[in-house]
């Protein structure tokens, strides 16, 4: 943008800058204006604090950017620009100020109610007057107090942000208030519904006249129809005009602890909302009702109403108030349109279903029938004891008075909006329990379901536990068994080492010493009978040496755990045979053999193997295998130098291997064949049981 364009698009009035606001479409445009600061507002947020200003051309906000200050009463220079808060509110924030004089504090215009929405007095310092009708808190920010006013020229409302006590005394008095005209509120609340007067401190209240002392001295509402029906179609700026009225009438109803209902002389029913601190009356009760005069078009209702009970010939006036008709029965498919256009102030009955169980918030007291498909709530306040005990699904009959529900949530609305009906119980009579609920309810339905599933699922967790429990036992079991067996296989394994040993080594040992004693005899007089002896110890102790060392390589082999039987031989013969080839083709499968057996199959195989290879000289060595019967037959085949079976050397000569292998098949039932001869090889086959 040049120089020229961004001057001619700043804004330098103060009346541009609100129609710069107002309008929605200017944001980035910056202002440059003099003016003069008519007074500081608090909006909540001490990094931008708000001011009005104004100048020739009209009045307006600002906000500062940051810590900004100004004085009231100055004449400022003020640089800033449009922008967006972060509410998405759009403000004119002013980013530096030079203050050209201190100047004086702004005089408050004289303004009425109808001038209040008018876009010219907007932001400006004004001055209003009427009577306060009440006061009412913001439920949402508690620190806001909206002050209603009535006048002449119609209603307005005055808001400040204020915990001073001192606004109560402001009701039904005269007032002038001042401060700034709010058009269109500059805060994002809910005030943003109705033009509204800004005020900034209680001290801006005056009373220009004071409240009644006897609020029952107030003028009286003529009790006729024509009267009534006068301010009752009145509309609100009339309304506004008329002060407090004062009505007498006897108690028919008490609905939320705080609205009563009651009917005048002349038949016509009224309504009071009782200000903070009165206590209602009993039904019957006559009574006289002050307070500023109000309508939903159907009833005269008195607001911030004070009552009194009347006595004597002030009572007795009323006693035609009190007579009733009969109370009218509603059908349970009822015709809403009949009973809003029929009903309203009468005395009626209606049946239902209890749909959920009384409320009570300390104050008031409602309950819920169900009716046709359709909701309608009964206020039991003045039954509450009664009504609480009544559990939900009870069938009960609700006598009471017919009140009409309006709102006005919607200023454009020409006329208050009906929202359904309220049936107003007048005393513990009006409630009678017709059928009490019978015990098996859907909600007793659901808690028995409920308590079914929290056992089953306590019985899944408890089983889950069992089976958890049972697992670690078993696993524990297994183990415990398994370690059992471990130890009676080394037991057993032990014990067949040790036969093993006694078996062949005691025996090859007294050999031995039967040699050497021998030896030992012939020594001096047959040497060479003595060195005969003395050989043939001596390959007896090279036999036990090579006993032992099988011995101990047992000790050291697993071949035992090896799940195929032909490679359990395959390894336990191929250390004892040299560089002679080896064949193996065993057809047993090893978990039909008990270990002991399979030793015995194996010590034998490798024996057999091991003289073919060593005496024998064997290059090719075979071993098969099958069962057949149940017993485990199989033959060591080799190619050496063979011998003769009817003269075979045995142990007199040093020789135990056949003998040893004899003695072991012997144990286990088995036999066993030798076919050889010089030259041709040797073939062994033995036959046990698995």
């Amino acid at each position: 943008m040049t120089l020229l364009a961004s001057i001619l698009a700043t804004i330098t009035s103060v009346a541009g800058i609100r129609d710069a606001v107002w309008n929605g479409s200017h944001v980035g445009e910056t202002f440059d204006v003099v003016c003069t600061v008519v007074a500081e507002m608090d909006n909540g947020n001490p990094d931008h604090t708000a001011y009005a200003i104004a100048d020739d051309t009209g009045s307006a906000y600002v906000k500062s950017s940051g810590r900004l200050s100004l004085f009231v009463g100055s004449v400022s220079r003020l640089v800033g620009h449009i922008s967006v808060d972060e509410y998405s509110w759009q403000h004119a924030f002013f980013d530096s100020a030079e203050t050209k004089s201190e100047g004086v504090a702004a005089t408050p215009v004289s303004a009425t109610a109808p001038q209040l929405s008018d876009a010219a007095f907007d932001s400006r310092l004004v001055s209003m007057r009427g009577i306060v009708s009440d006061i009412i808190t913001d439920e949402i920010d508690p620190r806001w107090k909206f002050v209603l006013f009535r006048s002449d020229e119609g209603p307005f409302v005055a808001a400040i942000a204020t915990d001073s006590p001192s606004l109560a005394q402001l009701v039904g008095a005269t007032v002038s208030a001042k401060g700034i005209a709010n058009s269109l509120p500059y805060v994002g609340r809910r005030s943003f519904m109705t033009p509204q007067l800004l005020v900034y401190a209680p001290s801006d209240f005056t009373v220009t006249s004071p409240a009644l002392n006897d609020p029952f001295s107030a003028p009286r509402i003529a009790d006729d129809a024509m009267n009534i029906k006068n301010v009752l179609y009145k509309s609100p700026v009339e309304l506004s005009k008329t002060g407090m009225r004062r009505a007498d009438g006897r108690v028919i109803a008490v609905a939320k602890g705080r609205r009563i209902f009651f009917r005048t002389a002349g038949g016509r029913l009224c309504s009071a909302d009782l200000k903070d601190g009165e206590t209602p009356p009993a039904c019957g009760e006559a009574v006289a009702v002050a307070g500023f005069p109000d309508t939903d078009l159907f009833i005269l209702n008195f607001t911030r109403a004070s009552c009194r009970t009347l006595s004597g010939e002030e009572a007795a006036a009323l006693r035609v108030a009190a007579e009733e008709t009969p109370p009218s029965r509603l059908p349970p498919d009822f015709d809403m349109d009949k009973v809003l256009r029929d009903y309203y102030g009468h005395v009626v009955t209606l049946r239902g279903t209890v749909f959920a169980a009384p409320s009570y918030d300390g104050k008031a007291s409602t309950m819920n029938l169900l009716c046709g498909g359709r909701i309608v709530q009964v206020d039991v306040t003045s039954c509450h004891n009664t009504a609480a005990v009544i559990a939900p699904g009870s069938e009960v009959e609700a006598t009471g008075l017919c009140v009409i529900n309006t709102t006005t949530w919607n200023p454009l609305h020409p006329f208050p909006r009906i929202d359904q009906f309220t049936i107003v119980t007048r005393s513990c009579g009006d409630v009678a329990v017709v059928r009490t609920p019978p015990w098996w309810t859907p909600a007793r339905l659901a808690a028995v379901i409920a308590a079914l599933f929290a056992v089953l699922i306590a019985l899944y967790g408890w089983n889950y536990i069992l089976r958890r429990i049972i697992r670690r036992r078993e696993r524990q079991l297994v183990k415990s068994e398994i370690a059992q067996t471990e130890a009676d296989l080394r037991v057993d394994e032990r014990t067949r080492l040790a036969a093993e040993i006694h078996d062949a080594l005691s025996q090859t040992l007294t050999g031995v010493s039967f040699q050497l004693d021998a030896a030992n005899k012939t020594l001096n007089e047959d040497p060479v009978s003595a060195a005969r002896f003395l050989a043939v110890a001596k390959r007896t102790l090279l036999s036990c040496r090579e006993e032992l060392r099988r011995c101990l390589w047992d000790l050291r082999n697993d071949t035992l755990g090896e799940s195929d039987f032909s490679e359990a031989v395959r390894r336990t013969i191929r250390p004892s045979i040299g560089g002679a080839e080896l064949a193996v083709r065993f057809e047993i499968r090893r978990q039909r053999v008990s270990d002991s057996t399979a030793h015995a199959v194996l010590s034998i195989a490798r024996e057999l193997a091991s003289n073919a290879a060593r005496h024998g000289g064997a290059r090719h060595v075979r071993v098969a295998g099958e069962m057949q019967g149940g017993r485990i037959r199989f033959s060591v085949r080799d190619d050496g130098r063979g011998f003769d079976t009817a003269n075979r050397p045995g142990p007199n000569e040093g020789h135990f291997g056949l003998q040893g292998i004899k003695e072991r098949i012997a144990r286990l039932g088995g036999s066993m064949k030798i076919e050889s001869a010089p030259s041709v090889g040797t073939k062994v086959t033995v036959e046990i049981g698995k």
